[in-house]
This record gives structure tokens, C-alpha cells and sequence, in this order.
């Protein structure tokens, strides 16, 4: 007999601050975003003839927090999953789940979960599950790599034949590009002879090498997911494998290549040179037009560009806070012309939207 499989990982659900709102009923708005793109991936695994959707850790995103709210709503999505498309669901403990630095199962806020039929997956023993020819087993957090590494092979020693796959959440070189390696090189995973290792954490779908992949997060969640691929897998019995995007959302830097219909219905973040507030709010109504589901800018107006001496006629006209900070750098580090302002300043101003999107709606 041979059936696929489904995978999502890292979906965050959280009661999210930026973008969002909350109903008479308690539901954030991005968290319902977040749920309907769950219900899409399920539907779509069901259609596909899986039998199984596996979450491969951190469903929640506060570490040792949930708020009733969420719990509440992602414990009714689950519960539909389960009894309305008859999927069976095995969630893996991640970090973000976990109250402590290890697998705890009394400190795994997805183990309330369990009451509805959710399997949950968290502690030293792995999880295994037979489905159709393909054995694929679970792995928990683990807060140390050369743990994990070390459970893995003897959980590879103590099975035989070739059909077997594991699910982990751990860190994956090259599974971002900008991401340092300080996490497990694929070979290595590789090497231990699983026909595919899949792994939670990173929020970037990639095969980094043949059988060694990192799921990425069910959806965008904040302005570092820019660039990346979101969505969730379909795994067939023979080993392949299909990515999806679901319909959520996607955080976008508009100074990217981006197309104009790539703006409607997601976040957009805007930076721009001006000359004056009416040419702000000129920009800002026009990415609204274009249909972006919410919109952050960062202006620099043309005048805090202009070169000045380290004195208080820098500060004496700022219009807001990227001007001060821009001209904080000029004052203090524009010293011998060997410095790079512009970088600084790019990099401040960054640090600045990031802080600012927090509150934006």
C-alpha cells in the first residue's frame, strides 16, 4: 500500500500586534489568517489522499505563554481537522513550544492539544509511525546538536530497510542564505541514511541537499521572512516531494524587484527619499490603492541629507525619529571621511522599521 503524507511546520499562532485586529469574539485577525492557511494545507493533504498531517514543531509562537484566546481558536481548527476531514495529526514539540530548554512534556503548550486526538510528540523517545510502505519517525526538540545527531543514528541503527523518514526541529546550514552556519551541515544529516530528513526551525522551505530539507514556516510571519517560502509539503511514497504556498499573506520589501500585483493583499514595507510630508502620504495612499493588506514606511527627507558640522544646527529642525538618528550618526562618527554613513545609516533606519511595524496596523 502507498500514501503521501503532509507536513507543516512552524506555524507561530499568536495574537499578533502589527497588522491586525480582534473581533467582539476574541479573534485576532492574523491569527485567523494563520488558521484558514491550516485548514487550506489540510484540505489539500486530504485531497491529495494523505492520511496524515505532521506538524514538525513550534504551533505556538510565545515560549511558555498562550493565550487562551489562541489556544482556543487553534484547539477548534484541530478539532476540525480531525473530525471533519478525518486527518490524523502528530505535532512535534519545537523550542517555541517549550516552556523549558529541552523536551518536557508537561512544559509543551501543544500537549493540551492531545485532548481532542491531536498526537503529540515530546521527550528522550522518538515517534514512529507506518504509513503505507514508508516508516517516518518523529524526533522532539533538542537543545543540544550533538544530541540530536546521536539519537538520530541509533534510532537509524535499531530499524531496518530503506523506507524510513525523520522528522526533526533543529537548524540546518544553508537552509537561509544570510543565515550564519551555526547550526547542522546537511551532509552530516544525510549520512546518518534516512531517504529523507525534514526538518522544522527555519522559516525558509529549501532542499538544501537531495533528501535533506527544511520544511519553512506555514506562513510569513514579521519582516524577517522577506525573501523567503512559506507554505506547506505533500511527500509521495516513492520520496518526492511538492512545496505549496498557501493564500496568506507574504511580507514584502517594495525596494526589492517586486511586481506591481505582487503588492495586493500582502505587507509591504516602503522606503523612500522625500521632500516633504504631503509626498509621504502621496506614497502611502498609493500602496493602499495597489491594494497592500498593510503598509509601513520609512522616510528620510531630502533636507537630513544634507552635510552638516557637529553641532546642535543638525538637530535643530528634525521632523521625526529617522532624522535623529540620522543625523546622530553624522555627528558622532562622520569624523575623518573613512567611515560609511550611508550604511550606517541604511542599517539604522532598518533596526527603526523593524521597531516601528511592531505597532503598525
Amino acid at each position: 500500500m502507498t500514501l503521501p503524507y503532509g507536513v507543516i511546520s512552524d506555524c507561530h499562532y499568536h495574537k499578533w500586534d502589527a497588522f491586525s485586529t480582534t473581533n467582539a469574539e476574541g479573534l485576532n485577525s492574523r491569527l485567523e489568517i494563520q488558521l484558514e492557511a491550516t485548514k487550506e494545507a489540510a484540505i489539500a493533504m486530504k485531497k491529495a489522499g494523505c492520511k496524515y498531517m505532521l506538524v514538525a514543531g513550534d504551533t505556538f509562537h510565545v515560549r511558555g505563554t498562550v493565550s487562551p484566546s489562541v489556544l482556543h481558536y487553534v484547539t477548534e481548527t484541530y478539532k476540525w481537522i480531525i473530525n471533519e476531514l478525518d486527518l490524523t495529526v502528530v505535532m512535534l514539540a519545537g523550542n517555541h513550544d517549550l516552556e523549558t530548554n529541552d523536551s518536557v512534556y508537561s512544559a509543551n503548550a501543544a500537549a493540551s492539544l492531545s485532548s481532542i486526538g491531536v498526537v503529540i510528540v515530546c521527550g528522550k523517545r522518538p515517534h514512529s509511525i507506518k504509513i503505507g510502505d514508508v516508516t517516518v519517525h518523529l524526533i522532539s526538540w533538542r537543545n543540544n546538536h550533538a544530541e540530536l545527531i546521536s539519537d538520530l543514528k541509533a534510532l537509524r541503527k535499531s530499524v531496518e530497510g530503506d523506507n524510513h523518514d525523520v522528522v526533526i526541529h533543529t537548524s540546518i546550514n544553508k537552509a537561509i542564505p544570510t543565515m550564519p552556519d551555526v547550526g547542522i551541515d546537511a551532509q552530516e544529516l544525510k549520512d546518518i541514511g534516512f531517504r529523507l530528513v525534514l526538518s522544522g526551525h527555519y522559516h525558509n522551505h529549501k532542499e538544501v541537499i537531495p533528501g535533506v530539507i527544511s520544511v519553512g514556516a506555514l506562513t510569513h510571519q514579521n519582516w524577517g521572512d522577506v525573501g523567503s517560502l512559506a507554505g506547506y509539503m505533500i511527500v509521495n511514497p516513492d520520496g518526492s516531494f511538492r512545496h505549496y504556498e498557501t493564500s496568506a499573506p507574504k511580507f514584502i520589501n517594495l525596494e526589492d524587484d517586486v511586481a506591481d500585483d505582487q503588492i495586493r493583499g500582502n505587507y509591504v514595507r516602503f522606503r523612500a527619499v522625500i521632500e516633504n510630508d504631503e509626498e509621504g502620504i502621496k506614497y502611502q495612499n498609493i500602496l493602499k490603492t495597489m491594494g497592500a493588506k498593510g503598509v509601513v514606511c520609512n522616510f528620510i527627507r531630502k533636507s537630513s541629507m544634507m552635510e552638516g558640522t557637529a553641532s546642535t544646527t543638525e538637530t535643530s529642525k528634525i521632523d521625526s525619529l529617522g532624522e535623529s538618528v540620522s543625523a546622530y550618526c553624522k555627528i558622532v562618527h562622520d569624523t575623518d571621511g573613512g567611515f560609511d554613513l550611508s550604511k550606517l545609516d541604511i542599517l539604522c533606519q532598518e533596526i527603526l522599521t523593524e521597531a516601528e511595524s511592531s505597532e503598525a496596523v
